[in-house]
């Protein structure tokens, strides 16, 4: 058990946690703690930076982790995209080399914690998984452990997380000045109530610290060490590689509502901490990718970049000379619009393996008043012409059930998508309210979602309740079964399709004949293989490019428009 021998007391001899007596550096004990959703891979690169840093300070460290996980009916992500036919078929064990683990989460934590006896432990958590740490907080709650919440959902939601109980301290913003003021001040039995970014609970009070200044993102160095190495396989347009995260810059230019980046440029401005988005000059990003090549021989590299393309054309170029050394396959995402031949075409001769392009929405007026993305479906189809003459493989991904989205709005999307061509394969998400987006606020201001809901992952049913004409969850989760099919088959076997949206006999066998049919005919070969064998019109539907989507038309009245508005 460990041991309390001593209080950590304020200059008000208030005791916000206890610990062990002040020990050397090599004596202290940190436990990093990773609540993930089952089975989603990659290892998350926030783990891996704060690993750097608090090696460097010369701490021991652990790492637990939940992603082997798989409690009673819960739900895989990647195997929903997998049977929604998202993605091509993998299996765990087989290709990945991962075990499932079926035993309680919660019990092997407090086993763990036993074992390795940390004087602090740290997390770092996204909303989806929130739930899990609260539960792995209670499981060690008798311990008196000094912890930390950090993480996209503390910053986006602060006083939600800080409510909870068992949480106790919580980081707000980037946690790499943090965490370290957090262990030194623990390790030398020094106050935490004064830390920047962090808020604290002392004697039924809470202490709220305003934020420290943004990090220099050039300083990283991170360290995956902590990881086992079979977190690191994972399947990429039908084949298995090695992947490792890197980031090249950090936050967003855009202002979608519907994601929660948005949210740290705007808190930064209002802190007074400047410019959220930074980037890493280019002999940086060189350096840590010659670091992670040798601790890691990665097989591929996944940029983790909001929108990696969204910055100045000469600096594309430039990073295109410095991987010329090393040509590792690699993937990022990025928007249609950014896309130029010269650039696609010099990234495709250095490695890019496969591109993600974010949709979301086939309607116009919609996209550009309500997810304010102010480019035009001509635009959009335009750009992936020159995408798909750059033969760089490319994902589609779209999000369906927004707030006030009817049908004929996702059928506008399915339109789009069948006009582009040349897409390997498509991603459909379910809008996810999460804290920190427009609109949340949105779908909480008409009544469609109580304030009080923590959200799950995007391929979970919907959350929003909406009246009709707007979509209902029962409508949106039939939408989400055949999307893909929409969008690859003929029109005229739409009136079968439709009928495949409702579960049952009858639905299920219709779905079940599409998608034998799709999954050899669209997703039976790799990426590179398809890409030899693609049809002479390039494209990744069965759509003329005669019948492209450029102009939607109206769909929601102007008294509607405004109940949506940002």
């Amino acid at each position: 058990m460990i041991q309390v021998k001593s209080t950590l007391s304020d200059q008000r001899g208030e005791t916000p946690f206890v610990a062990v007596e002040p020990c050397e550096p090599a004596q202290f004990r940190v436990l990093l703690v990773y609540p993930n959703l089952p089975l989603m891979l990659v290892p998350p690169l926030s783990i891996a930076i704060f690993t750097g840093i608090l090696k460097d300070n010369g701490y021991q460290l652990s790492l637990f982790e939940t992603t082997a996980y798989l409690e009673e009916d819960a739900t895989v992500s990647p195997e929903n995209r997998v049977k929604l036919a998202h993605a091509r078929e993998f299996d765990y064990e087989r290709d990945l080399g991962v075990t499932v683990r079926t035993t309680d989460v919660y019990s092997d934590f407090r086993a763990a914690v036993l074992e390795f006896q940390p004087h602090v432990m740290i997390f770092s958590v996204v909303e989806d998984a929130f739930r899990q740490c609260i539960g792995l907080l209670k499981a060690v709650a008798d311990l008196d452990i000094p912890h930390i919440v950090g993480g996209v959902f503390p910053t986006a939601a602060p006083d939600r997380c800080i409510s909870v109980d068992e949480v106790k301290m919580i980081g707000i913003g980037e946690g790499e000045d943090t965490i370290s003021l957090f262990c030194e001040s623990i390790r030398q039995g020094q106050p935490v109530t004064g830390i920047p970014g962090t808020w604290v609970k002392v004697n039924g009070q809470l202490v709220k610290n305003p934020k420290g200044a943004l990090v220099d993102i050039a300083l990283q160095h991170p360290d995956f060490s902590l990881f086992d190495s079979r977190r690191f396989y994972r399947p990429m347009g039908g084949r298995i590689f090695r992947t490792v995260p890197i980031e090249t810059y950090r936050g967003c230019p855009y202002k979608c509502t519907y994601c929660n980046s948005p949210m740290r440029v705007d808190q930064a401005i209002a802190g007074d901490q400047g410019n959220f988005l930074r980037r890493k000059p280019i002999p940086c990003v060189r350096n840590e990718i010659a670091a992670l090549i040798e601790r890691l021989n990665p097989e591929f590299l996944y940029f983790i970049d909001d929108s990696f393309l969204a910055r100045p054309k000469s600096e594309i170029f430039a990073f295109c000379d410095m991987y010329e050394e090393f040509k590792i396959p690699f993937w990022f995402n990025t928007r249609p619009e950014n896309c130029r031949l010269p650039e696609m075409q010099r990234l495709k001769e250095v490695g890019a393996y496969r591109i993600s392009f974010g949709i979301e929405c086939g309607n116009e007026e919609y996209r550009k008043k309500v997810l304010l993305r102010q480019v035009t479906n001509k635009q959009i189809i335009d750009s992936f012409s020159v995408i798909e003459e750059s033969k760089i493989p490319f994902a589609l991904n779209l999000i369906i059930g927004f707030p006030g989205e009817t049908r004929a709005l996702v059928m506008d999307t399915v339109e789009l998508v069948r006009s582009i061509g040349g897409y390997d394969s498509l991603t459909v998400s379910i809008f996810t309210p999460y804290h920190g987006t427009r609109l949340r606020d949105v779908a909480v201001r008409n009544g469609w979602l109580d304030d009080s809901i923590i959200t799950e992952h995007t391929t979970a049913s919907s959350l929003l309740r909406m009246p009709a004409p707007y979509l209902s969850q029962q409508e949106i989760d039939g939408l989400m079964r055949v999307l893909p099919l929409y969008c690859y088959f003929p029109k005229a076997d739409w009136a079968e399709i439709e009928c495949a949206e409702r579960e049952g006999a009858e639905g299920d066998a219709i779905l079940l004949k599409f998608m034998d049919i799709y999954r050899r005919e669209f997703l039976g070969e790799n990426q590179e293989q398809k890409l030899r064998t693609v049809i002479a019109s390039g494209t990744g539907c069965r759509a003329s490019i005669k019948d492209s989507y450029f102009l939607s038309p109206l769909r929601l009245t102007e008294e509607q428009f405004m109940t949506l508005i940002p």
